[in-house]
């Protein structure tokens, strides 16, 4: 055999690190710095595999047009002028992927990452394993149903909301189509009795779930404890509808490794009495009206 034909060629194993590093680097170097070094190096940026992970969380875009850093950089560095149009980009970055992304995090934008984002997730991101939909007008929407593209992610593992309206029928998606899912993450959700029940019922099998800024009462919070039995993480920190250090709570979550609960409390006092009351919180100490 011609050991020649055996070998492989250094600059393929140099292409391959290359892409293995660059796939690690982040969006932002991805985009700003690593293909402007030099010819291999943009050569390698080139390769799908180097897409994989799309963290678009950190672009921001307020009222009056002002751009964060990422987006001023990227807008000077392509010679882009005029209004930003996030969805664009968004869709120019997925499709580097080859649809092969397996993380995908929306930036936190009110008006200008539309549903047309979203669907274009749905239909070039097939092999998604994690999700971050932070809160947008979209998902406000009742007409918008999330559920329904649940079936095109089937190996998504980990799922996180700042809004959700009809858990059950989103969790009921999932356990048809997510086999392999095991973490759940939604902010300020209203967990009540039929959402606790769906949380068991369709996710038994979870391990890590985030409900901080829930609220919920606490018989739905046992339901939780009792029915999900191999979580290891439970995030439910400054919730409303029990109190932190409750001592039924901390034995039925004993068997969790990390059960946060600080913040809790049965009674939310400043969301009701103190005008200067913020959604971030915190509060200026003042409660005279």
């Amino acid at each position: 055999m011609n050991s020649e034909m055996s070998e492989p060629k250094w600059e393929d194993l140099d292409m391959d690190c290359l892409v293995n590093i660059f796939g690690r680097v982040g969006l932002e170097s991805l985009l700003l710095d690593v293909p402007f070094v030099c010819k291999s190096w943009y050569k390698a940026t080139l390769n799908p595999q180097c897409w994989r992970r799309l963290d678009f969380s950190k672009l921001t875009l307020d009222d009056y047009w002002d751009f964060d850093d990422f987006t001023s950089r990227l807008m000077e560095k392509y010679h882009l002028e005029g209004k930003f149009r996030i969805t664009a980009f968004i869709k120019s970055v997925i499709k580097r992927s080859g649809r092969s992304a397996t993380y995908l995090a929306l930036p936190s934008l009110h008006n200008d990452c539309t549903e047309e984002a979203v669907l274009y997730v749905a239909d070039e991101c097939p092999a998604l394993r994690a999700l971050v939909l932070p809160s947008l007008n979209l998902l406000h929407l009742h007409e918008f149903k999330i559920q329904n593209h649940m079936s095109k992610w089937t190996n998504l593992e980990f799922l996180k909301l700042q809004t959700c309206f009809h858990m059950q029928e989103l969790l009921s998606q999932i356990s048809i189509h997510c086999k392999n899912f095991i973490a759940l993450a939604i902010e300020r959700a209203n967990i009540g009795k039929d959402e606790a029940s769906a949380i068991v019922n369709f996710l038994p099998n979870i391990k890590v779930l985030g409900l901080r800024y829930a609220s919920m009462e606490k018989e739905n919070l046992v339901t939780i404890l009792q029915g999900c039995e191999q979580l290891e993480l439970f995030d439910a920190r400054d919730c409303t509808g029990f109190d932190e250090g409750d001592e039924e709570i901390l034995k039925l979550a004993s068997h969790i490794r990390s059960f946060k609960h600080e913040g809790s409390m049965l009674f939310d006092y400043y969301y009701y009495y103190c005008p200067n009351y913020r959604d971030d919180g915190f509060h200026d100490g003042n409660c005279s009206d």
